[in-house]
């Protein structure tokens, strides 16, 4: 897969930077891996203690191989060959959902410059070991902080997958 430039990698950083967060405090951070290799080793931790029996509603769809559907899968990021870990204080009510709102920013602004991205669950999961603790040290990622989730991206191979059908009785209006 194709590597993203180092330009277009900076635009979606500084949109992931621009998120909105919980009373303006900033508390998460990213980490940018833009080395296929170093991506590579990091998805095969994302998935190295994948636990499939708690998930629900298994099946993504046939045109796009999930690791869910699919347990030939070993690197949790499909070979994306960059990848952006979300960083968040450990102690903070708000964590999830500042990554989370960082992590749609930066998939919005990879989509504007054709770049395909997806987020990726189980981060906490990934560094939660001797290397991962090792790494996020190398990193220089505060004490206290765990990963949240991944964003994944890359240009993809073949057709875009097209969007599924949205399921009724999702929205409600109350007045």
């Amino acid at each position: 897969m194709e590597q993203i430039s180092r330009k277009d990698l900076e635009q979606i950083l500084e949109a992931g930077n621009f998120a909105p967060n919980a009373g303006g405090g900033q508390r998460s951070m990213m980490v940018a891996i833009h080395d296929k290799e170093l991506a590579t080793k990091i998805g095969k931790m994302n998935m190295a203690n994948f636990d499939r029996r708690h998930l629900a509603g298994s099946f993504v769809s046939r045109e796009q191989p999930s690791t869910i559907d699919d347990p030939t899968i070993k690197n949790g990021f499909y070979d994306a060959p960059t990848v952006i870990c979300i960083f968040s204080q450990d102690n903070f009510m708000f964590k999830t959902a500042d990554a989370f709102c960082m992590a749609e920013n930066m998939i919005l602004q990879a989509t504007e410059l054709g770049i395909a991205s997806c987020i990726i669950s189980r981060g906490y999961e990934t560094f939660e070991n001797e290397e991962g603790r090792k790494l996020m040290k190398e990193w220089e990622v505060p004490e206290g902080y765990s990963c949240q989730c991944f964003v994944i991206l890359g240009y993809i191979s073949g057709e875009q997958p097209h969007g599924k059908p949205r399921k009724t009785g999702r929205v409600k209006i109350v007045e």
